[in-house]
């Protein structure tokens, strides 16, 4: 099991070895591009912000992937191939659709919950993901830091329980990466790439977090999250001990990114599809908006930039299996 730290004081990180492979046709890779030849993805959070920048990443530099499906929210309005043409519509695979205007071809998209048993997939697609799936990667997770506990709770917890659950039940299982956060232990002075003490071990109490009364939660929420500074960090916690109780026995890495910013070059640089967190302050300044604001000038900013996220999600899933 290996985790991933990734923070920068500077703005920006290291790259993860994944190089761009734009006009590239070959018989054989590098050894990544070879560990995902033919390998079939099962993606969580794929039309968020990170999950876009991926699958793109994934298609254009990693072209011998035989499918990547992408667990999506069933929507009455909208079907999965609908959905699946509104998320190859955006600005970010324009690149990709260059190189390779079939892309497409190799995405999946599967109706599901993350929050609900089993994922909320239907056991047909279930049964057919455990026997096809190489390599999962679980990205979804509610980000709204002030979100319900009985919301955060079934999606950023139990959705990885049920991940787990999955990966074990794959017949061949290659990797799975879950993507935490550097502050899932944002109480602590000093972290390091090992786990740490969450703030909640025992089932029962969690469970009872996913469904108890609202206005009672709201109540015992303060002395329930302690020194967690909102609820998702406090369930991103638990979520990675989670994964160091039950998960030993799996290839699986930790992926912590800081806060997210714009690409710094793939698949163009400065490419963002949100105004969250930095992203939306960066806005209101440039548009002059925010003028003036209160800061300290000791406290540096921890930032990188999606792309080389999206690196280190697709390099830790190669290095899950070779360490």
């Amino acid at each position: 099991m290996i985790i991933y730290k990734m923070v920068s004081e500077t703005g920006l990180s290291q790259e993860s070895g994944v190089m761009a492979t734009e006009n590239i046709t070959f018989s054989r890779g590098t050894d990544l591009q070879e560990f995902y030849r033919n390998c079939n993805l099962f993606v969580t959070g794929g039309t968020g912000f990170i999950g876009k920048v991926l699958i793109e990443k994934l298609l254009r530099s990693c072209p011998a992937i035989n499918k990547i499906y992408v667990i999506i929210r069933p929507k009455r309005s909208k079907s999965p191939e609908e959905r699946k043409e509104e998320l190859i519509k955006c600005s970010v695979f324009d690149v990709l659709k260059a190189i390779n205007p079939d892309f497409h071809q190799k995405l999946v998209m599967v109706p599901g919950d993350i929050s609900l048993p089993k994922l909320g997939l239907s056991s047909s697609d279930y049964e057919m993901l455990t026997q096809q799936v190489n390599i999962i990667l679980h990205l979804a997770a509610t980000v709204k830091f002030d979100e319900k506990i009985n919301i955060a709770v079934p999606m950023n917890i139990g959705g990885t329980k049920e991940i787990i659950d999955m990966g074990r039940a794959c017949v061949d299982l290659k990797s799975l990466v879950y993507l935490s956060t550097a502050y899932s232990n944002c109480n602590r002075k000093d972290i390091e790439e090992c786990f740490y003490d969450p703030p909640l071990e025992d089932d029962g109490v969690i469970n009872f977090l996913a469904t108890v009364n609202e206005a009672v939660m709201e109540t015992i929420k303060p002395k329930i999250i302690d020194t967690w500074p909102n609820t998702y960090t406090f369930t991103k916690a638990i979520a990675e001990s989670i994964i160091r109780k039950t998960a030993g026995d799996l290839p699986i890495a930790i992926v912590r990114p800081s806060q997210v910013s714009t690409s710094l070059k793939e698949p163009v640089c400065g490419w963002i599809d949100n105004v969250y967190g930095p992203n939306g302050a960066a806005a209101g300044i440039f548009a002059g908006l925010v003028r003036t604001g209160i800061s300290h000038a000791e406290v540096k900013l921890n930032m990188v930039p999606v792309d080389m996220v999206a690196n280190c999600i697709i390099a830790a899933a190669f290095g899950a299996t070779t360490r």
